[in-house]
């Protein structure tokens, strides 16, 4: 599998999870910084640079959810910086399999995800 074919499936599936957990006053919010994140994502994935472009976006994204703490749109910017947190993570396994500097220390799930992805057989 081609790294830029295991982005686009990272990409696709954590917009998928985020649509199927619409749920309660603030789901249309959190799926909108859902979306966004994943946009951005896909972005930031683009070209040379792309740990650095990550990594980038998820600091912009936690300095944005901090100052949208108490706002009526705090759940956009909040799910926002958890979907591209998350996307960072999973990016790391990979970059840390290939002899990289990770964005950020992968988490245990972040690991079974990116195994998942690649094919691996998963328990």
């Amino acid at each position: 599998m081609l790294i830029r074919d295991f982005l686009n499936i990272l990409l696709d599936d954590t917009l998928e999870e985020a649509r199927m957990r619409r749920r309660g006053p603030q789901a249309t919010l959190s799926f909108e910084g859902a979306s966004q994140a994943v946009c951005e994502c896909r972005e930031a994935m683009r070209g040379e640079r792309m740990a650095q472009q990550l990594e980038s976006l998820l600091a912009r994204a936690r300095a944005e959810a901090a100052t949208a703490a108490g706002q009526p749109d705090e759940w956009f910017w909040v799910a926002r910086e958890m979907h591209v947190e998350w996307i960072a993570r999973v990016v790391s396994v990979i970059l840390l399999s290939h002899g990289q500097r990770p964005i950020l220390p992968p988490s245990r799930e972040a690991a079974m995800e990116a195994a998942r992805l690649i094919g691996l057989p998963v328990s």
